[in-house]
């Protein structure tokens, strides 16, 4: 309700009160010019597909659903989601007995057990990950059933891929596949809880100061989530890291593309580094409290924090990002091989 309404009254601004050379090209879509009548404000607060679990929708692709032209695609031809409804319907069972069969073995409060603690630190990590995974799984149950639902009423046509298939993941609130696999945090916050994501973009991000933006865009999603100190902790971990993993790809990326094994190299590093800073930012919101999140990352010895810290003020002097004229030429190079 509260992404709602903030997304509708911003509409609201950029449709009366700024000037369209002020906006960008998605807030020139949303905008709108005139405040919608009762009933389709009520209609678009509480529309069954999203009562329950969401995820929230611009009021202009609410209009596009009500009006019967937001599933129109080639040839002026309505497009069918049944397929695609298919998919996300036996994805979500299949996650929904995961949890069911293993979600109670694999419950957070076991990672500060005296038991698992006394593991050495490889087999730690792994039971780290896996329970921190197991945390995401009714996630994707619940909002993959959401997405379904709202295919099966004809919402959330996206229009076309590069191939010519039709898209429907204009409200899909998670990408399970892109979350697992990410190579690096900005991948995995862009493939989680994605509508919200909009939101904090279309409301904070793109209309802060810019030298503000990641700071406050995380701390209004911690406010959004409610007051249980945890997810404080771990919404100022994850601005730290997400601020110090730029520097970090600045700083080594490029010095990983001589050729293909270096490549894939650095992949399979990002890949396995992203897993165990994910677990590590997110472990105190899982707990909500701060008390288990400190004990947590004291156990570590704030390991990470540190090493987020040394990326930001010290990597950059040892290992300079690449300059500008080395870095247009490469893009050159890798056009023409391209």
């Amino acid at each position: 309700m509260v992404q709602k309404v903030t997304m509708l009254a911003f509409s609201l601004h950029d449709g009366k009160v700024k000037k369209i050379d002020e906006l960008n090209e998605i807030q020139k879509r949303e905008a709108i010019k005139s405040v919608p009548d009762i009933l389709s404000f009520l209609s678009y607060m509480f529309h069954f597909q999203a009562v329950l679990t969401g995820p929230a929708c611009f009021y202009t692709d609410y209009m596009a659903w009500i009006n019967g032209t937001a599933a129109i695609g080639k040839d002026g031809k309505i497009e069918k989601p049944w397929h695609v409804v298919l998919i996300k319907l036996l994805q979500a069972g299949v996650f929904m007995l995961l949890y069911v069969f293993f979600g109670d073995r694999f419950t957070p409060d076991i990672i500060i057990d005296k038991k698992y603690m006394n593991l050495n630190w490889i087999q730690w990590i792994f039971v780290l990950y896996i329970v921190m995974a197991f945390q995401r799984v009714p996630y994707y149950v619940a909002w993959t059933l959401a997405d379904a639902i709202f295919n099966l009423s004809g919402f959330g046509f996206k229009g076309y891929d590069s191939d010519g298939k039709p898209q429907w993941d204009l409200v899909s609130n998670v990408k399970p596949w892109k979350v697992e696999t990410a190579l690096n945090f900005k991948e995995t916050l862009e493939a989680w809880n994605c509508c919200t994501m909009y939101w904090l973009r279309r409301v904070a991000y793109d209309r802060v100061p810019k030298g503000y933006r990641t700071l406050s865009t995380y701390l209004l999603s911690a406010v959004w989530h409610g007051f249980f100190l945890g997810y404080y902790v771990t919404f100022l971990t994850g601005a730290l890291f997400t601020v110090s993993a730029r520097t970090i790809r600045r700083c080594l990326r490029w010095r990983f593309q001589r050729n293909e094994f270096l490549r894939r190299s650095y992949d399979l590093l990002t890949l396995v580094v992203t897993k165990i800073v994910l677990s590590y930012a997110t472990f105190p919101f899982v707990m909500m409290h701060v008390g288990p999140g400190l004990y947590f990352y004291s156990r570590m010895y704030f390991c990470l924090h540190i090493i987020a810290f040394l990326a930001l003020f010290v990597l950059p002097r040892v290992m300079p990002p690449e300059s500008k004229s080395v870095q247009s030429k490469n893009d050159c190079d890798t056009k023409k091989l391209t």
